[in-house]
């Protein structure tokens, strides 16, 4: 039996321990991606009827008028800029120093 002499490659070690990392990267982005597609409709759904509650506690704080603004402001044919939101946070912040 003769001695065999033991070469080392190292470019193919690197080569092959990135395309190691490589896999197990995109594997990981794979699994987080297929848990997305499951997880994520039900988190909106939740997200959604939170807001919806949230909205509707808000709502029965309001008086009529504050609601009546609000709807002609959002109702209205231009886009919602910022000196609408401007007039309509101004008036809600009057509104409760006139009451004390």
């Amino acid at each position: 039996m003769k001695h065999q002499q033991v070469v080392v490659d190292y470019w193919t070690m690197l080569k092959t321990s990135g395309m190691c990392i490589l896999l197990a990267i995109s594997g990981f982005v794979f699994i987080k991606m297929v848990q997305t597609i499951f997880w994520l409709p039900n988190h909106l759904k939740r997200n959604q009827e939170r807001l919806e509650a949230m909205a509707k506690q808000y709502g029965k704080d309001m008086n009529e008028d504050e609601k009546a603004e609000i709807e002609k402001i959002f109702n209205s044919e231009g886009p919602l800029t910022e000196e609408k939101l401007n007039q309509l946070l101004d008036s809600t912040k009057e509104e409760p120093k006139k009451q004390q």
